[in-house]
């Protein structure tokens, strides 16, 4: 003898959907995409999802020194001129390799400069952000930050 139990159908986990394809849906197709009915999510289905994908936060900017420096030194022209550099030297055109090279790091040097502090700025501005909004949690709305 066979039994069978029945539960109330699961909600689907949340799919990963793209933005552009989320938006381009209508609201009750995107909620059912994304396993969420117009009550909202439960507190349960609420610590689930943020200990699987993490917290619902935008990420914030933050200006970096290594960063800023590689951007600095990928550039295609500056390893061309450091090839032009290198190979004066081993031709016997010391001067020249000296002043590509001075060249070189001052370029570096002010585009460094000027790069971290745009990413500094942008930082500044980053924090005086504020995002809210109203969600449904168990049919009811409440802020989030």
């Amino acid at each position: 003898m066979t039994t069978r139990t029945t539960s109330a159908p699961a909600r689907p986990a949340a799919p990963e959907l793209d933005i552009a394809h989320a938006a381009a849906l209508p609201g009750a197709a995107a909620l059912a995409a994304l396993g969420v009915t117009p009550d909202g999510l439960t507190a349960g289905e609420v610590a689930e999802r943020s200990a699987r994908y993490g917290p619902n936060a935008v990420s914030s900017h933050r200006a970096r020194l290594v960063p800023v420096l590689w951007h600095q030194l990928r550039s295609p022209l500056l390893v061309l001129l450091m090839v032009a550099a290198v190979a004066s030297y081993f031709v016997g055109e010391r001067s020249d390799a000296v002043i590509i090279g001075v060249i070189v790091a001052v370029s570096v040097g002010l585009g460094f400069v000027n790069e971290y502090r745009a990413e500094k700025a942008a930082e500044a501005l980053h924090t005086q952000i504020r995002h809210e909004t109203v969600v449904r949690r168990g049919g009811h709305p409440c802020g989030w930050t």
